[in-house]
């Protein structure tokens, strides 16, 4: 099987980690694998490099960008089987590769589910674009439940679910970070700085809890256009805000708890990588986190917006340590038999195979 997969870039960010993990495991198997990179390379292009994936970036300025199109579109000589695409703009360059080379299209969908149970729509003009790509797309695979009916509400026939995964080996150079040493109980919250993620909420709910445990600390680990306005909010909130982090793993295995305060998810891969590393999750019941975490056994789900609610999940935990571990040991045990990395590497070759026949 030859597949080609199309995207933005590579930068930092839950789809691209599911990428970062997925292709190289695809070739590893045997599939003839390469990724297109349209607008830049990003933190994991070199990563899929060193496993001996074939990557290439275009340097696409823009849609009316003629040259980047052409060097995209010459992409089609290695006739791919099928055309695996993420966002918008890949979806549509895609599009056109895959009618040049004969291939089936298909579109791994990781767009967030929001409050009203649809999915985020995206900015105006690239609505118009995702409308006329619809028609041309054979296949949708999406990454949870939660996306399929929003899906199929859009237009898309065939809508197949592969859960997110994480690989045992991912894990095995983790170790806690000494940052939150002697930081008493330490919430981390491993997230982008965009308003859909709503981490004013955390802050808030740290500033809350603290009012009943002075032992508890927040920590956000992202970057986005919200940082400014998020850093007035902290002032002595006692939360900290770190930049991205490389080391957001080690971060997470040295937490006491994660959290992920968002109002639109579809599937986090921060909160299955805090499950694996056996921390208790404190999330928002938006999109898939719901289909992740058990509320009250591996940890607290609660209603978006709702910082109260995300405070006393914090105090119960940082008042009971052996609550929050069992909770942790909870999550780890589900991670593993839900949410394990070989199940989802043989999901996405069981689509491909039926998807190109």
């Amino acid at each position: 099987m030859r597949l080609l997969f199309v995207c933005p870039d590579m930068r930092t960010g839950g789809a691209e980690r599911h990428w970062a993990t997925l292709v190289p495991e695809l070739h590893d198997r045997g599939v003839e694998v390469a990724v297109v990179c349209l607008s830049a390379e990003g933190a994991f292009f070199g990563e899929l490099k060193a496993r001996g994936v074939s990557t290439v970036s275009v340097g696409m300025r823009g849609r009316s960008d003629i040259g980047g199109m052409r060097r995209a579109l010459a992409c089609a000589a290695i006739r791919p089987d099928a055309v695996v695409t993420r966002g918008v703009s890949a979806q549509v360059v895609g599009a056109a590769i895959a009618r040049r080379a004969g291939s089936r299209l298909v579109l791994n969908e990781h767009t967030p589910v929001g409050l009203d149970g649809a999915l985020v729509p995206p900015r105006r003009h690239q609505r118009v674009l995702s409308r006329i790509a619809i028609r041309r797309v054979d296949a949708v695979i999406a990454v949870s439940s939660s996306q399929v009916e929003p899906l199929e509400a859009l237009g898309y026939k065939q809508v197949m679910v592969v859960p997110n995964g994480i690989f045992e080996a991912s894990l095995a150079d983790v170790e806690p970070s000494p940052e939150f040493e002697g930081d008493g109980f330490a919430a981390l919250s491993v997230s982008g700085l965009r308003p859909e993620k709503r981490v004013d909420v955390f802050i808030e709910a740290v500033r809350a809890a603290r009012r009943s445990n002075p032992a508890i600390r927040g920590y956000v680990a992202g970057e986005g256009r919200e940082q400014d306005t998020l850093a007035a909010l902290a002032g002595d909130s006692g939360v900290e805000l770190l930049g991205v982090r490389p080391d957001a793993l080690d971060l997470m295995r040295a937490a006491s708890a994660v959290c992920l305060t968002s109002e639109a998810e579809a599937l986090p891969m921060s909160v299955l990588e805090a499950m694996a590393l056996e921390r208790p999750v404190v999330a928002t019941n938006v999109g898939g986190s719901g289909e992740a975490v058990v509320d009250g056994k591996t940890g607290f789900l609660v209603p978006p917006g709702d910082s109260a609610a995300v405070a006393g999940a914090l105090t119960a935990l940082a008042d009971d340590p052996g609550r929050a571990r069992a909770m942790g040991a909870a999550g780890r045990s589900r991670q593993r038999e839900r949410f394990g990395g070989e199940a989802m590497v043989d999901g996405y070759l069981a689509a491909f195979e039926e998807i190109t026949g």
